[in-house]
């Protein structure tokens, strides 16, 4: 029955798969038939000047539809997101939710463009960036971190070219004179902590092509307190091993103006 409530709803309507000749004497030149054998209905196209093309539908399949596979859609930067990231030692995917970040919080001009401005870095709260920085100080034990890369930089006397090498942003070349180039992202960089990575060689800020967006992260009022804080360190040291005596023997007795006003060598 089924096959024949199939032919006569096809057959009538075969024009629609029968091209005719300009003559109407002559006979058709594609013919479509129909059969059915095990459950399997095919459609058999008959040429006078082409091979048959056969196409089967299984009308009693169970199969599903396929349906493709939906696009995969990327989590949105969180810092709880980058706490987990950085907890797991994906250093790199952090490193990403970070740059996504900072594009999240310079504001809706940023977001829209996908990179941050280093005008719009001003717009970033302060107790955002000191909550990325902690995350990355956390786990990482104290060697990775704005704050870190801050206290460097100002060691560098804040030359960006100096800052690269000791953070390993630019590698050393098997030359005769010493010489040094850019690494190349992402292979080039080190995604491990390791006994040879360097201090504060993450996260990764786009600075080779322009320092700008690095030198107003760094210069963040979010830094500014701790670096006084190191500062105040190191000029406390400094005092302790030029007079060559402990604090306990400082106590009560004012410093020397001429040390109050000094500030120790950051040069490397």
């Amino acid at each position: 029955m089924a096959n024949a409530s199939l032919q006569s709803f096809l057959l009538p309507q075969h024009h629609s798969f029968v091209n005719t000749s300009s003559s109407h004497e002559s006979s058709p030149s594609a013919l479509l038939k129909l059969s059915n054998t095990g459950g399997s209905i095919s459609f058999r196209l008959y040429s006078n000047i082409s091979p048959s093309v056969t196409t089967t539908s299984t009308t009693n399949s169970s199969a599903p539809t396929p349906v493709p596979p939906a696009a995969d859609l990327l989590p949105a930067p969180s810092l709880d997101l980058l706490g987990r990231q950085l907890a797991a030692g994906d250093y790199r995917q952090a490193d990403e939710t970070t740059r996504a970040l900072l594009i999240d919080l310079a504001g809706e001009s940023a977001r829209r463009r996908g990179y941050v401005f280093f005008s719009e870095v001003q717009f970033i709260s302060a107790e955002d960036l000191c909550a990325i920085d902690k995350l990355w100080k956390e786990h990482s034990n104290g060697r990775f971190g704005y704050s870190v890369q801050r206290r460097l930089w100002e060691k560098s006397q804040r030359d960006f070219t100096r800052f690269f090498i000791r953070v390993g942003w630019m590698k050393k070349l098997d030359t005769e004179i010493e010489q040094y180039n850019y690494r190349s992202f992402p292979d080039e960089f080190m995604w491990e902590m390791k006994d040879d990575t360097p201090e504060g060689h993450l996260p990764l800020t786009n600075a080779l092509r322009g320092t700008q967006l690095l030198g107003n992260i760094l210069t963040h009022p979010a830094f500014e307190e701790e670096n006084h804080k190191d500062e105040a360190t190191a000029e406390s040291a400094t005092a302790a091993a030029t007079t060559g005596q402990s604090k306990d023997d400082n106590k009560g007795r004012e410093r020397p103006k001429i040390m109050r006003d000094f500030k120790p060598d950051y040069s490397f």
